[in-house]
């Protein structure tokens, strides 16, 4: 059919005709060219979205990482804390009862030496 409707126009008319599908050949290039540079658009903000987003993820972490360290070193400071008040508090018991040996043997000795 295309064939024969080509054969019934005129010359004329079929230049028309090629301009008009040039013209619409340009329409849809400029329209392609548009939506590509659209596409980039969009695809320049997700990455710029998707950067943005990975560094405030990193930052967030580095947070959580620092607020678990010192979580932690805070309850290994009170752990510390804890077994040097044990430690002095049994270095006190041993230094009363070393005192209260050493009495003893005083008194023992001064018994002994005194004869009493």
């Amino acid at each position: 059919m295309a064939a024969e409707r080509e054969r019934e126009l005129s010359p004329e008319e079929r230049f028309v005709e090629l301009v008009s599908v040039r013209e619409q050949e340009r329409e849809i290039k400029r329209r392609l060219e548009e939506a590509r540079a659209r596409a980039e658009d969009i695809c320049a903000q997700a990455r710029e979205r998707a950067a943005r987003m990975r560094s405030e993820a990193a930052q967030e972490l580095q947070r959580e990482i620092e607020r678990r360290r010192a979580e932690a070193r805070a309850a290994h400071e009170a752990e510390a804390q804890k077994i040097l008040a044990e430690g002095r508090a049994h270095a006190a018991r041993a230094a009363e009862h070393a005192a209260a040996r050493s009495r003893l043997l005083l008194e023992k000795l001064r018994q002994e030496l005194f004869f009493e």
